[in-house]
This record gives structure tokens, sequence and C-alpha cells, in this order.
């Protein structure tokens, strides 16, 4: 940490604040700003984030982003504008301006979620620390690739959108278009030798043909590229050894359970024996080009005792261990068990003796203690809000694997509500909630009724049961402590995915 630099920012932070609230920005709480620069391993900075200055964030679909959890501020789209064109967007100038006043209001509420719960750890800001100087930069530092659903693999938990194989087979859909193409190529040949890291997601990453493309370019105009690729582990051959031995990756390989029946139900089509075998042998190319290997660990009903194992396995093949908590599709996350099964997980953890010695055991044995501690807090408050309650949304699906990325899926209601039913709702619960007594709720049928009136009756339909499936106190204090314009967006953007079907 520059100690100058924390004195200063310190120092100045006051006058910053209040110049961005002045010119009508909504910064973050001076208080607990100070709580998050003084936890920031590179030191405290004036800016919360560095993400708009420095990264890309190329779509399946040609949208680009600055930041795979930001998907409501769209930069641009492939090849309707050139890379050039979105970086140097409309969009991305003013994303850049909200951030310079710490204002998260511009499509950033995942990362204001867990800065105002004090959960800072689970910032994406924080690796983008180390490039706070760059804040007028020509070219992006960082550029992460989603380019393509192919995938091999149909695991329980994931979706159409990130799965070409479960768009197939299970929602019997036509394949996502990719628009990427030889253009795209030359144009990113302007950027790569400015770059300073490259993620590659899927899909699955080894199946992906425009990436080996990419990474030929990387290979003659920036061979020393730090690079990070996460894989379902189910591939090996000459052409990955080379690959991996080449350049400078990064691998981190998705992991459910080390049970041969357990991680073979979950993730289907992966074949148990193949995946150990695969992850030795990146963990062999890892160790001796000093780079890092990670599993990563989804926490599902089906696998919970099976951390430990993982855990184990990380310690033996040298890796740390990431781990994921699903909270949707809910048949599956352990957040759906009643306190007495959380109990049992709880207590069976509690058995478990894991070893602390090297740096990397270290790293697993702390995630493993914010396992307990995770499960702890809804042991303690079953009425925990959960992140997917945080904004007035349909399902907000998250994937949880490194550099988390948001996917949706359709939420159907059988039960079609009207606007007296939910006033009904509203009026009972304010009623009877303690915690609500501050609400009037005359004020929040008013804003209710304000923030809908953009959208026909059918839609407000929809809105209506959507609502009432979900918990109301959450959607009443999200109502009362949100800006119209703010609930619109979040109320258009779940409508494509509320379905009605009336019995």
């Amino acid at each position: 940490m520059n100690l100058v630099e924390h004195i200063k920012t310190r120092l100045s932070d006051k006058r910053n604040h209040d110049a961005s609230k002045a010119a009508g920005y909504h910064a973050l709480d001076l208080h607990q700003y100070r709580k998050y620069n003084s936890f920031r391993p590179l030191g405290a900075k004036p800016i919360f984030c560095y993400v708009p200055f420095n990264s890309l964030t190329f779509s399946f679909s040609g949208k680009v982003f600055a930041c795979s959890y930001n998907r409501d501020v769209q930069l641009g789209q492939y090849p309707n504008q050139t890379i050039d064109q979105i970086w140097n967007s409309k969009e991305a100038q003013q994303l850049r301006t909200h951030m310079s006043n710490n204002d998260l209001d511009y499509g950033c509420q995942h990362c204001r979620y867990f800065f105002e719960k004090g959960k800072f750890s689970n910032l994406k800001p924080l690796v983008f620390d180390k490039y706070y100087e760059n804040t007028a930069a020509t070219f992006p530092q960082v550029m992460e690739f989603e380019l393509s659903n192919e995938c091999n693999l149909e695991c329980q938990m994931c979706v159409g959108e990130v799965s070409s194989s479960i768009r197939k087979n299970r929602d019997k859909l036509p394949p996502i278009p990719m628009p990427y193409d030889d253009k795209f190529l030359e144009q990113l040949a302007k950027y790569i030798p400015h770059l300073k890291e490259a993620k590659f997601y899927g899909g699955e990453p080894f199946l992906i043909s425009i990436y080996y493309r990419i990474w030929d370019l990387i290979k003659q105009l920036n061979p020393k590229l730090p690079l990070f690729v996460i894989t379902n582990g189910s591939h090996w051959n000459s052409k990955i050894e080379a690959l991996i031995n080449d350049l400078d990756f990064d691998v981190a390989v998705s992991i459910d359970a080390v049970d041969k029946d357990i991680v073979e139900g979950i993730r289907k089509n992966i074949q148990h024996d193949k995946l150990m075998h695969n992850i030795r042998r990146f963990s062999e190319v890892c160790r001796r080009k000093g780079k890092y290997l990670s599993l990563s660990f989804t926490v599902q009903k089906d696998n919970w005792k099976e951390l430990p194992r993982v855990i184990e396995l990380c310690n033996e093949v040298d890796a740390f261990i990431f781990v994921s908590y699903l909270e949707r599709p809910v048949e599956f996350s352990i957040t759906e068990f009643s306190t007495a099964q959380l109990q049992e997980v709880l207590a069976y953890m509690r058995t478990v003796s894991l070893p602390r010695l090297s740096q990397k055991e270290r790293h697993n044995y702390r995630c493993f203690e914010d396992f307990k501690k995770y499960i702890q807090t809804y042991i303690d408050n079953p009425e925990e809000k959960r992140y997917l309650d945080y904004r007035f949304e349909a399902e907000l699906i998250k994937n949880e694997d490194p550099e988390l990325v948001h996917k949706r899926k359709d939420v159907v209601i059988k039960q079609v509500y009207t606007l007296e039913e939910i006033q009904d709702h509203f009026r009972f619960v304010v009623s009877n909630n303690p915690s609500l007594s501050y609400v009037n709720f005359e004020e929040v049928i008013s804003k209710m009724t304000e923030v809908l009136s953009v959208f026909d009756e059918e839609e407000k339909r929809r809105i209506y049961s959507m609502m009432a499936l979900g918990e109301l106190e959450t959607t009443i204090v999200s109502l009362m402590e949100n800006d119209v314009k703010s609930l619109r967006e979040m109320a258009r953007e779940s409508l494509p995915f509320i379905k009605l079907v009336e019995e």
C-alpha cells in the first residue's frame, strides 16, 4: 500500500464526495466508502472501480459491455459498430463519468449490493485497482471474451444461453448466430499489443474455433500476455497441450464433485476419469510454468458433502479453490434447505479438518471457513435477503464461476394477479410487518402506479403476478428506496422472462 497515496485520498474524499453530490450524482455513502478504501489491498483510491476505464467484455450476441456484471449498460454491438467506436462510445463515456463520481446507478447494482453489505471481497473492482492510473487510457488493458456458447456438457444448473448442447437438446432451439468474423480479428489486432490481460469463457473455450485464431494473434503480437481460461476439463489433446505450454495461461477447471456418480450426475456428459486425468495434466503444466490453477466448485443440494473432498484434491494438485453459491434454479440451491437441513450441513463441515501449511492450503481453508459462515448466516436469519432479491426483477440467474456472468431464465406463472389484489397484499404486509412501520401505504401504491404508467395492461398483469410470486416486503422496500427511472428499467428488463400460463 502506498501510504502517501492513502493519506491524499483520505484528505480529499469528502471534497470529492460533496462535489459529486452537488453535481447531481448519487455518490456512495462516504462512511462506507472509507471502510472499503481501508479494505483495498492496493490501498485507498479516489474512484470505486476502474473497470470502465480499462476493460471490454464481448458477449455471445455481439453486445459489448465494460463488465460482465453490468449488463444494463451496453457500450455497443459488433458488427454494427467497430471496436474503436464501441470503446469511445457515448455509453462508455457516460459510464466512466458516473464511476468518476462514485455513482453506481448506471447499471452497477451488483457491486452496489456487495458494497452496501460490506462484503468487499466479492467485488471485481479490487482486481482492477492495479490499473488506477489509466483513467484516460487510449486502449483497454483487459479484454474478456465470451464469443460462443459452444459446449459439450448439459450441467443441471446451466442454461441454453451458455451451453449449445442444452440449447439444442433441452430447449429445442436453433444455435445462437456467431457475429464475430474475420473483420473482428483484423480490428482486434490493433488492440492486442496494448493488452495487459485477456480472459476466455464459454461455453467450453477449447471447443470454440475463433479462440484459437485469437490465441494465434496473441502468439504473434503479444506472446507474453497473461491469459485466463475457464474450462470444463473434458478436453485434452496435442493442440491444447501446445497452446498451454506456448502461451501464458492461468487455468480454472469447473468441477462439482470428486465422486464419480455425483459429478457425472450434475455435469451431464462429463467422464469422471478423463476429467481427473486432465486436471492433473493442467496442474503439471501450471506447476512447471509457475502459473495458477484453480478448481471451481458450485455448491448445490446434490454435492455439498463433496466440498471438503474437492479442497483435498486442490491441495493435492496445487490448486486454489473457487466456491460458487448457487441460488437459482431453486431446486438445486441449498439456500432452500430448511434450518434443520442447514444445521446438518454445518455439523458435517465442523467434523472436517484441513491443512493450512502452504499459501494455497491457507487460501482453501479460508474459503472453507467462508462457506461455514455462509451457512451460519441462513441458520441465524432464515429471512436473510438473497442477492437475487436485491433488485426488483424476474429471475436474474448468476453463474458464479470466476468473473461472474449473469444469466436469465423464464419464470412461468400460473396465477394471474390484478392491481386490486396486489394492493390488498401490500396493505396486509405493511400493516403486519413492524420493520415496515415507516412505510406509508399510499405512497407505495402511488410510486408503483407511476413506475408502471408507461406499460400496457398486459405488461402490468405480468409484473403484478411476478410481484406476488416474490417476497412482498423486499418489493415494497425496493419501491421506496429506488427512483422511478431505475424501477422502470428493472421492470422492463424483467418482462421478457415472465411467462403467464393461465389455467
